[in-house]
């Protein structure tokens, strides 16, 4: 197996890839002063070897690259029948410090010093030509996601050949072998480190994934990437299409389940997994590294493998990025919804718990599983007509002061309002009925009735001790809060309340 003709820059084992540049890091907060190319790899001790004692080596892949191309892979990486190796063929498997430092030095001067000797373009030879101190800087690299599309890409590339990228380790027979229907993703076995035979996941991606395109574009077929920004530039990865119809990718898992656990007594919740797949870019959205069930590593009091997080935390934490009410969280932080929901719980209201545990309660029996597909969402009813008690205008002059009063245009923010949570499945699931939108605004309020005034709970000062504004301060925090929430420019003074003309 040749790769000449078709270089590609890699990791090197021995070095580790970081984000931040040589130098000082930028502390948190901090504007970078300057930006790193996806293309560089910012070279620097695993921590067991101890601090460098020079800045790290900002070092270029993409001029090596070019300067390369004649060479191959071959000049620095090890080439044979299991792929390309990440590490430097000289530095691969070397964790003694000094001999490391030896090592890099010797491949990379040597090199340099020989293209200068025959009168090629060739790198620095000094030690403060490579080891520069530089202002803090940020990578541009952002990590390859690997969604539904690129998979069916693959999968459609090669059919059947799942055994391609999907194996596992056999203790018996001390190698790798495919097991159909209970491929992983890589992450499951591959982490941040090589442990021994088992690579980091950089390594194993790098050595499987460029071995194959490496080898597609030696037969001059159509292939995936092989230099770093293809990868692991955003603009570059942003050209990637996906597919217009994505298959769906079947792994044993039914279409619809009942989310239960031992000694759990809430009613269960309907899961449609079909219908949650396509709102998501890949089973790991959800699943972390493995493709298990919740109750597996989360119990309800314990969790012994579930990273201290217990079964009702993983489903309910709004701050995950994996729970239930943490992805239904997000969806809530577009403009659209920010205004009712910016620093609002999910949980907020009573009755927020019956909309997902509306199930049978937990029994001996196992119940039949729920229907599976979207579940049946009724339509709201429209606005009511407007009355006393649904004002198409409400003037606000309580406060009336250096400005005039405020004529609020309470039909036209409801209609603004209501137009997205029509047109969302998922909104008209929670929100019931038309009702549950004056929440919004009218906080702590019994829903279905006429809502007391707000200087009924706001008072002219705040108090503290319960944890409540004054009215002045309610009224802004509440408009100009939603306005910002939700990208609406009127934000000033008299975009509510004109000047008063004061008599001279």
């Amino acid at each position: 197996m040749t790769m000449k003709g078709v270089f590609v820059p890699l990791l090197a084992t021995g070095l580790v890839l970081i984000g931040m540049a040589a130098g000082t890091a930028a502390t948190a907060g901090e504007t970078p002063a300057r930006t790193i190319s996806p293309a560089t790899v910012v070279m620097q001790f695993p921590e067991e070897l101890g601090a460098m004692q020079r800045p790290a080596v900002e070092f270029d892949h993409a001029a090596h690259t070019k300067a390369l191309e004649a060479e191959g892979c071959e000049k620095c990486h090890t080439v044979d029948d299991k792929g390309l190796t990440p590490a430097l063929t000289s530095t691969f498997g070397v964790d003694d410090r000094n001999r490391l430092i030896d090592l890099y030095h010797d491949t990379c001067m040597s090199c340099h010093e020989q293209r200068a000797a025959e009168g090629l373009k060739a790198g620095p030879v000094t030690c403060g030509e490579c080891h520069q101190r530089r202002a803090p800087g940020e990578s541009e690299r952002v990590a390859m996601a690997f969604d539904y599309s690129l998979h069916a890409r693959h999968a459609r590339t090669y059919p059947e050949k799942c055994d391609t990228c999907h194996h596992v380790y056999d203790e018996v027979d001390k190698k790798l072998k495919y097991e159909k229907d209970k491929e992983e993703a890589c992450r499951a076995c591959h982490g941040e480190v090589d442990v021994e035979k088992n690579l980091s996941l950089a390594n194993a991606s790098h050595r499987q994934c460029i071995a194959c395109h490496l080898d597609r574009a030696r037969q001059q077929l159509d292939g995936g990437p092989v230099e770093c920004v293809g990868c692991h530039d955003a603009a570059k990865v942003g050209e990637i299409k996906p597919l217009e119809e994505i298959p769906r990718l079947v792994r044993g898992q039914p279409d619809s389940l009942w989310v239960k656990a031992p000694g759990a007594t809430l009613a269960m919740v309907a899961f449609n997994h079909s219908s949650h797949e396509p709102q998501q870019k890949f089973c790991t959205t959800c699943h972390h590294d493995r493709l298990r069930s919740c109750a597996e590593c989360h119990g309800l009091t314990a969790a012994s493998d579930g990273g201290g997080v217990t079964l009702e935390r993983a489903h309910h934490m709004e701050s995950s990025e994996y729970s239930c009410a943490g992805c239904h969280r997000r969806v809530t932080s577009n403009s659209d919804c920010a205004g009712c929901h910016l620093g609002a719980s999910l949980a907020g209201e009573q009755g927020a718990c019956k909309v997902c545990h509306d199930g049978p309660r937990p029994s001996k029996e196992e119940p039949p599983p729920p229907r599976a597909g979207l579940p049946q969402v009724a339509e709201l009813a429209e606005l009511p007509a407007t009355s006393d008690d649904f004002p198409e205008k409400v003037k606000i002059d309580v406060l009336a002061d250096e400005y005039e009063a405020s004529e609020m245009p309470h039909l036209k923010i409801l209609a603004r309002l209501d137009a997205p949570i029509r047109a969302s499945r998922l909104a008209r699931q929670f929100h019931g009925t038309v009702k549950a939108m004056c929440a919004g605004c009218h906080h702590h309020s019994p829903a279905g009735e006429r809502p007391p005034r707000c200087t009924a709970c706001h008072g002219p000062s705040a108090e503290a001790t319960l944890d409540k504004p004054g009215l002045k301060v309610a009224y802004h925090r509440q408009c100009i809060g939603c306005h910002i929430a939700m990208n609406i420019q009127k934000q000033g003074c008299t975009d509510c309340h004109a000047s008063k003309e004061v008599d001279s």
